[in-house]
């Protein structure tokens, strides 16, 4: 007897774990009453204030309120579709190349307190320069349009403060306030709730049963207060960090591989000889990416991002300025006519792949919206220029002090080995862009 009832209940433990693994029923219930929200909230700064201090690397903020600090500090800095972004859209513009990124992060946040760990992103890219060459000059039209899709893994924040203790005492002292701050709006918040709760009666619900409906609204009522105050206490110790800059340093890292997927194959017209027969030529240029990024925030001197890209593309002599317009060459070559007006290309027209090794330094001063960026990046294989970039970041924030637009004004240096045009002068191969990085929506915490 004893026997067949144990099997039972081992039955109905198993049945219960698969459900909850499968999401059919909860594997956690919820805060129902304001004491279990404080004492969530309590459970969160109890992790924090048992850490030692002696080793000045323990955490001084929540995981919940690290992923807010991270999001306005890496997102100071958003250039390209290479760097991160903490929020769940952003958009990058990159003049020079004509290329808009729009980005979507799929990140879906743990109720538990815990660091964003990884992610995936799915965004779309288009080229838009040439598309408003080919409109006003009747141009060759090179339409892009393809799919981007990044993987992105977080290390854990580090925090390294004084070994004595002051700063994480400051921040213990702190968050105590905070907390019990945001313990009395809670009660107040629940009484009022309570209060009206009790007055509702059966005449005010008709065709209800009136132990159902206010059960309803209030698992509603808690489930809400309960995700609005493991919020606020996780903005307010964020920004307490932020105001107060009671830290030596915040460092992270995180790696990403990522792929460009052409949906519109480019196509070229193409001679072998001025005057000669023209052949259409195709190229799907994808990309494959792997980046990583280490990141250090220190109060007294600054932020940095340290950055370095391997990257392998599909490539083609057009792009790469191998080849020349026919009504360039045909001038060169002393012609009296035009051909086509630049739509034709002249030369031997390849697809090959390109390889890619990158470093990138970007320098943000404390209390500065300004900064300055270097990267310098070698291409391997028959195209094997040496580029360089030399750029002013600009951050724009907005009323709450949170990073809003990022400007990078920038100056770029082309085949500095003199691979490609030797005979090219230097003043011509130097050329003068932008980029705009918005991050908007919400933190993806």
């Amino acid at each position: 007897m004893t026997a067949n009832l144990n099997q039972r209940y081992t039955k109905l433990a198993i049945l219960f774990c698969c459900l909850a693994a499968t999401g059919l029923f909860p594997a956690r219930v919820f805060a129902q009453s304001p004491s279990q929200i404080i004492q969530e909230l309590h459970n969160v700064n109890n992790k924090l204030i048992a850490m030692p201090y002696s080793t000045g690397k323990s955490m001084l903020i929540s995981n919940k309120a690290m992923n807010i600090f991270l999001s306005n500090k890496v997102s100071s800095y958003l250039s390209t579709d290479e760097d991160l972004s903490l929020y769940k859209n952003y958009v990058t513009l990159n003049a020079a190349e004509g290329k808009l990124t729009i980005d979507h992060n799929f990140h879906q946040p743990v109720d538990l307190d815990d660091y964003v760990r990884s992610f995936t992103i799915v965004g779309a890219q288009v080229n838009i320069a040439n598309t408003y060459a080919a409109r006003f000059s009747n141009k060759y039209f090179d339409n892009q349009l393809g799919v981007r899709i990044k993987q992105t893994w977080m290390g854990k924040p580090v925090t390294v403060h004084e070994k004595s203790g002051s700063q994480k005492q400051f921040m213990d002292a702190n968050r105590a306030l905070i907390l019990h701050s945001l313990e009395a709006e809670i009660n107040k918040k629940a009484s009022d709730f309570e209060q009206s709760l009790s007055s509702i009666r059966q005449s005010d619900i008709p065709g209800q049963n009136i132990t159902t409906a206010k059960e309803a609204l209030k698992k509603a009522f808690y489930s809400n207060l309960r995700a609005e105050y493991l919020q606020k206490f996780a903005e307010a110790q964020a920004d307490l960090l932020i105001s107060s800059g009671n830290y030596n340093s915040v460092s992270d890292s995180w790696t990403s591989i990522s792929a460009y997927l052409p949906v519109i194959r480019q196509q070229f017209k193409v001679s072998n000889a001025t005057g000669g027969q023209i052949a259409n030529h195709y190229s799907y240029p994808f990309e494959v990416s792997l980046t990583h990024t280490r990141f250090w925030e220190s109060f007294k001197a600054g932020r940095i991002f340290l950055t370095v890209n391997a990257k392998a593309k599909l490539n083609n002599t057009i792009q790469n300025g191998l080849l020349y317009p026919a009504d360039l060459v045909s001038e060169l070559s002393g012609a009296n006519t035009v051909i086509n007006n630049g739509n034709v290309w002249v030369g031997d027209f390849k697809n090959f792949i390109t390889s890619i090794a990158a470093f990138k330094l970007v320098y943000i001063p404390p209390n500065s919206h300004v900064g300055a960026s270097f990267r310098i990046e070698q291409n391997i294989g028959r195209y094997h220029a040496l580029n360089a970039m030399v750029g002013i970041p600009i951050v724009l924030i907005d009323k709450k002090g949170v990073p809003a637009i990022t400007f990078e004004c920038q100056l770029l240096y082309a085949d500095w080995n003199n691979s490609v045009k030797p005979a090219r002068l230097p003043g011509n191969k130097t050329a003068v862009g932008v980029t705009v990085g918005i991050p908007f929506s919400k933190i993806v915490y």
